[in-house]
């Protein structure tokens, strides 16, 4: 599997709409900080954002989509020059099930837009997450460029519309497929993605990367992985680091034991064969470099079984994020 594959499935992402929106300016929407990665789509019309410590507002036209990774705060306006309100007041006594609508604002232009969220595990140290900037705005007149994007969000438009049997299923799912093609249109557009996309997007030590994702046990060399991306061992090395903002060994590794640690946590695996898919031939070996990349010991990572009167209980401990 590539190495985007791989780093998206251990997000355990999901997520989904909360409502549709039919805006009339003039209006404005005042969004805080939240918990997880906010997305909006705009179906009709145009709007302007404006994102928390800046002054300058973004042009959002129909089609574009916008995404807020870690949650930032931002307003969404008509005209830059708007009042907003708390998504709160706007919203009222307005019912959102069924995906609204949420009808607001002084019947000027319209504007209709879908607001939703994608959500990941939080405590499972991501180099995606990291990498990512505060926001995202892929622009829907890219459509000839982005088209199967641009597909997905008119599928997500229907489905929240058109409501049938299943319909919840579908949005959930069909907004999973919309990061990773999100996700795939700013590896494509950006001219310097961070961290490890911009080491994903290079095409060569993109399959270096790639290399390590689909055989992490594999006991890889530096010179084994530069003949991967067809470098030597020195170009290799400097690129990466230049491109990763680490050296291509500690990656591995600590990719080696966020996915030990998955598996520790799971409780389904023998400490032998997790130590073993992390590459190394001897639980005492893989325990200490456990503990030295993650501060704790693998056992600390499995989940206890309290007894409780007649019954098991299972506790899992909460995760802790890599330094």
């Amino acid at each position: 599997m590539d190495a985007l594959t791989d780093i998206l499935r251990s997000l355990r992402l999901s997520g989904g709409v909360y409502f549709r929106c039919e805006l009339s300016a003039p209006w404005g929407m005042d969004i805080g900080q939240t918990s997880v990665a906010e997305f909006h789509l705009v179906a009709r019309g145009r709007c302007w954002l404006k994102t928390a410590g800046k002054e300058s507002t973004i042009c959002l036209e129909t089609g574009d989509v916008v995404v807020f990774p870690h949650g930032h705060a931002h307003i969404l306006l008509d005209a830059p020059e708007s009042v907003a309100l708390s998504m709160e007041a706007v919203i009222g006594n307005q019912k959102t099930e069924n995906y609204g609508p949420v009808v607001y604002g002084g019947g000027g232009m319209p504007a209709n837009i879908l607001c939703g969220y994608f959500e990941f595990d939080r405590k499972i140290h991501s180099p995606l997450l990291d990498a990512l900037p505060p926001f995202i705005h892929i622009k829907g007149s890219d459509a000839t460029e982005l088209s199967w994007l641009q597909t997905t969000v008119n599928f997500i438009c229907h489905e929240t519309r058109a409501l049938g049997h299943g319909t919840e299923a579908v949005v959930n799912r069909l907004v999973e497929v919309l990061f990773i093609q999100i996700m795939r249109a700013y590896v494509m557009q950006s001219t310097m993605p961070l961290g490890v996309l911009s080491a994903i997007a290079d095409a060569k030590v993109g399959l270096a990367l790639n290399a390590m994702h689909q055989k992490p046990e594999y006991n890889w060399t530096l010179n084994e992985l530069a003949q991967q991306a067809g470098m030597s061992r020195t170009a290799f090395s400097q690129r990466f680091h230049a491109l990763a903002g680490q050296t291509p060994m500690h990656y591995l590794t600590m990719w080696r034991m966020q996915k030990a640690k998955n598996m520790l946590e799971s409780g389904n695996m023998t400490m032998p064969a997790i130590a073993e898919q992390a590459g190394y031939q001897s639980e005492s070996s893989f325990s200490k470099a456990f503990k030295k990349c993650m501060g704790i010991s693998p056992g600390a990572c499995r989940p206890k079984i309290i007894k409780s009167g007649d019954s098991l209980h299972i506790y899992k401990p909460r995760s802790l994020k890599l330094g």
